[in-house]
C-alpha cells in the first residue's frame, strides 16, 4: 500500500525507466507494470506505441478519448524535448537513433 504522496509519485513515472533507441527492438514493462510517460530525446516516430486501452489512450492502434481523434502513423514526429503522458504496453520507435526515455507506473 502506498501513501497519497508516494501513490502520486508512482503513476508519475517512480518505478523505474528505460531507454529505447533501436528501431528493431521492443520496450514493454516489467509485469504488472505500464509506461505512464515518454520523454524524446530525439525527434521520434513510433512504429509501435499500444496503448492500454486504444479508446481512452492515443497510440497506433486507436485514437484514444475524445470525438473525431486520430490514430497514430509511423510518420507521425514528436519533437526532442516533448513529453507525453498516458498508459502504454509497449514502445518501438521507427529507427536506429531515435531515443526516448520510458517512465514506469502502476
Amino acid at each position: 500500500m502506498y501513501s497519497l504522496t508516494d501513490a502520486a509519485m508512482v503513476q508519475l513515472g517512480q518505478v523505474g525507466s528505460a531507454l529505447v533507441d533501436t528501431g528493431a527492438d521492443t520496450l514493454t514493462p516489467p509485469g504488472g507494470k505500464v509506461i505512464v510517460a515518454i520523454s524524446m530525446m530525439t525527434d521520434c516516430q513510433f512504429d509501435a506505441l499500444v496503448a492500454d486501452g486504444d479508446d481512452v489512450y492515443i497510440g497506433t492502434g486507436g485514437s484514444g478519448s475524445g470525438t473525431n481523434g486520430a490514430t497514430l502513423g509511423s510518420g507521425d514526429t514528436f519533437p526532442a524535448g516533448m513529453t507525453i503522458y498516458g498508459r502504454w504496453t509497449s514502445v518501438s520507435v521507427t529507427s536506429d537513433g531515435q531515443r526516448a526515455i520510458c517512465y514506469m507506473g502502476d
